[in-house]
């Protein structure tokens, strides 16, 4: 059975643009939620932008749940992080199940999942395309040396911001 992987708008953007969303869909179970589907649109490749089309590799989640929704606003909130409604509704998700892992390249969204403590169940770009056995140069912001600078930055945010009792 494939790991399911959760993907942000970015990531799909960039995934396309690199030509290895196909090499992703082959080894992963994609997920998306709804605003994440609205948002990835259209990609940029050499000046020229190129329609994506990916409903038949991919499965949508119509439905997130209101209470997660709002947890997850207010804790952005309190870090005071500024987070789009896809990555948002992808943090949300999170809560639904525990076989998801979420895959972002958004420095706010990957502070939020540590200032929530959910690292666990997210991953870089870099270390979920490295798992598919894929080794072309990526962007900075897909290397796991990005995404664990942004975790830490995120847990001390959470240190800063939390009241912790």
């Amino acid at each position: 059975m494939k790991k399911l992987l959760l993907l942000d708008a970015d990531v799909i953007f960039d995934l396309h643009t690199l030509g290895l969303f196909e090499k992703i869909v082959k080894s992963y179970d994609i997920h998306v939620t709804k605003a994440v589907l609205d948002q990835a649109n259209y990609f940029k490749r050499e000046e020229k932008r190129y329609k994506i089309d990916i409903r038949g590799n991919i499965k949508i989640i119509e439905d997130v749940d209101l209470e997660n929704l709002k947890i997850v606003q207010q804790e952005a909130k309190e870090a005071r992080l500024g987070i789009d409604p896809g990555e948002l509704e992808s943090i949300a998700c999170l809560f639904s199940t525990d076989t998801m892992t979420f895959c972002s390249c958004d420095k706010a969204a990957i502070k939020l999942i540590a200032f929530m403590q959910l690292e666990g169940r997210s991953m870089s770009l870099e270390n979920a395309l490295r798992q598919t056995g894929q080794q072309k140069p990526l962007y900075p912001r897909h290397l796991e040396k990005s995404f664990k600078e942004c975790i830490k930055e995120g847990k001390a945010l959470r240190i800063q911001f939390k009241k912790l009792v």
